[in-house]
């Protein structure tokens, strides 16, 4: 009997491979430059849906009325509502509402009311610190000059302008 050849072993097709790795990798760099474009683009359409570049606003304020109203935010404990607060209590505090909503959705007879109440969560709290944070800066902005409130103006729309290139 005689041995009939084996074919020989098929080329390594090493060279596709590494072209398929590229391509893949191009491609996620294109997703990516296309995802952060369209969240810039959110992030500029939210910014002028409606609200007040209050960043922009803030570095117009002249220098002295800035440090008066982080001398009144910290006597009147509005600057430490603003912090956020750490991860382990921010968990906890979700647990915390997570579990009154479980009860709340157990409860005979149900209470929407009260349901709709747990839903808004922090949020009527975190409104109130706000208002009154507006009501501090309304307050020391009515303190200025004709002068100086045209100077913050001007100064807050040389803002706007910066943040509308970026």
């Amino acid at each position: 009997m005689t041995e009939t050849p084996l074919p020989p072993n098929p080329p390594r097709r090493r060279g596709l491979k590494i072209a398929l790795v590229l391509s893949l990798a191009v491609n996620l760099l294109l997703v990516g430059l296309l995802a952060g474009g369209a969240m810039r683009v959110a992030r500029l359409d939210d910014m002028a849906g409606g609200r007040p570049d209050l960043r922009a606003l803030w570095r117009a304020i002249p220098d002295e009325t800035r440090d008066r109203l982080r001398e009144t935010a910290r006597e009147s404990g509005l600057a430490d509502a603003h912090r956020r607060p750490d991860r382990d209590m921010r968990r906890a505090r979700a647990a915390q509402m997570n579990a009154a909503l479980a009860a709340a959705l157990r409860a005979e007879p149900f209470d929407a009311q009260a349901f709709a109440s747990l839903l808004s969560g922090d949020r009527d709290e975190a409104a109130r610190r706000v208002d009154a944070a507006h009501q501090v800066l309304a307050a020391q902005i009515q303190a200025l000059t004709a002068a100086e409130r045209a100077a913050m103006a001007a100064r807050f729309e040389a803002g706007l302008r910066h943040s509308d290139r970026r």
